[in-house]
């Protein structure tokens, strides 16, 4: 195969995930974690009362369930596809809707079917960015092919901080659409812009392997520190308008650890994209797969992938994405940060990114704190939202306009103890579950 028709293999994808504005939708991936509701130890697949059983359960609520060798691995319904991730994390993917109600019915739907088989079991489901208690090590991998393979390739190839990614990290993703190459340049490359500032504004990780956690973002730290061709920031989406050419030459320069052909998953042994299209003739499904295994901070597939944000407790979660909407579904909104951004190239952006970490609210951004920069970002996407949606922010903005983050929030309700997690009760959605679906005022 020649290296125009490896190009058009991907890129093929990316315009077959054009839209009309008017057919412009909203999905969104809510990664959990389940813990044990007296000792905040993990909930693992194989364990009494574990994953699987929860899963089981879950059958009874009409889910189709997906099984690999034997073992339940996820459930189906219309609406939204459970799975599970490498260390017993619980994600819910839903249906792209065209408003956030919409969503929000899809979440509170699972959640009845949820809660009440864990309240059963004694245990809590976690929104929160990285694990509370139980260490890495203490958590066995699901028993999916992939992870095996992912496993072993991350120990041999991979960063000092991957299998903390893969077994520790929970997070929540928006997905958005985009009109044609023009409008995905600019979303984009405002996407990874606004990067650290999605990531801090999310940050709910205030224990790390144990100890509270000093700086900020530790999911930033970690992809940073989990393989370095594959995770962060895309390098070069700043220096310049980078199309679906450009992706798809990152894309065939990455490894993807394993590919699917003929629904075997297949150990590539590190080979790159590009060597594998010469030695196999994938189909569209197959190569799609392939863009999965990359795993930057924003991902393009028939649409881009928002993957920076910490797994937030509701009602934040459904404010991150109403900010995300505000921001990148308003063309005025979307130039206005795009001009913003060309003046930011990849270097800049990582120093961005450093001070967000180092600093948090009051790190700098173009010259500016960061906190300021919130503020703005949260008018802006105000004026996007329709009046309904609007609500949706309130919750956010008062947390910004406290210069707290759900990682502040936390600390200070632990009060720098760790021997005692339930004040971190907060983050299980067993505490929102049946209460009124506004604010976090008795919280913060």
């Amino acid at each position: 195969m020649e290296y125009q028709e490896k190009l058009d293999s991907i890129t093929s994808i990316l315009r077959e995930g054009e839209k009309s504005t008017d057919q412009f939708s909203l999905g969104a991936e809510f990664e959990h974690i389940i813990v044990d509701k007296a000792s905040f130890e993990s909930i693992n697949y194989y364990q009494e009362k574990g994953t699987e059983t929860i899963l089981n359960k879950m059958l009874a609520n009409g889910y189709t369930p997906k099984y690999e060798g034997g073992y339940l691995i996820g459930l189906e319904k219309a609406d939204g596809i459970i799975t599970l991730e490498p260390g017993g994390q619980l994600e819910l993917s839903i249906k792209p809707c065209k408003t956030i109600k919409e969503i929000e019915d899809i979440y509170f739907s699972f959640l009845e079917n949820i809660i009440p088989i864990l309240e059963e079991q004694n245990q809590l489901l976690l929104a929160i960015g990285y694990h509370p208690k139980s260490v890495v090590d203490e958590i066995p991998f699901n028993p999916k092919k992939r992870y095996s393979y992912m496993s072993q390739y991350f120990k041999e190839r991979g960063g000092t901080l991957a299998h903390n990614m893969m077994k520790g990290t929970a997070s929540l993703q928006v997905v958005i659409d985009y009109e044609d190459e023009k409008d995905f340049i600019k979303k984009f490359k405002v996407a990874h812009f606004i990067s650290p500032l999605l990531a801090l504004i999310t940050d709910n990780a205030p224990i790390f392997e144990g100890k509270f956690y000093d700086l900020n973002s530790v999911r930033s730290t970690i992809w940073e520190n989990t393989d370095f061709t594959r995770g962060g920031l895309v390098k070069g989406v700043m220096d310049k308008e980078f199309g679906y050419v450009d992706y798809a030459k990152y894309i065939l320069s990455l490894p993807p650890i394993f590919i699917i052909k003929d629904k075997e998953v297949i150990d590539t042994q590190g080979k790159t994209t590009e060597e594998l299209l010469e030695l196999y003739p994938l189909n569209k499904d197959e190569v799609d797969h392939i863009l999965s295994m990359a795993f930057p901070d924003v991902r393009a597939r028939k649409y881009i992938e928002i993957r920076m944000g910490d797994s937030i407790p509701y009602p934040l979660s459904f404010s991150y994405i109403a900010l995300v909407k505000g921001l990148f579904y308003n063309q005025e909104v979307l130039e206005y940060l795009y001009k913003l951004s060309e003046s930011t190239d990849d270097q800049k952006l990582f120093a961005y990114r450093r001070s967000m970490v180092e600093k948090g609210l009051m790190g700098c951004f173009r010259c500016k704190n960061i906190y300021e920069i919130l503020q703005m970002l949260i008018d802006l996407a105000k004026r996007s939202l329709s009046h309904d949606e609007k609500g949706f922010l309130k919750p956010l903005e008062e947390l910004v306009l406290k210069r707290k983050t759900p990682a502040i929030v936390s600390k200070e309700l632990l009060k720098g103890q760790l021997e005692d997690l339930t004040a971190l009760q907060w983050c299980s959605l067993n505490y929102w579950f049946g209460r009124q679906r506004d604010g976090i005022e008795e919280i913060v």
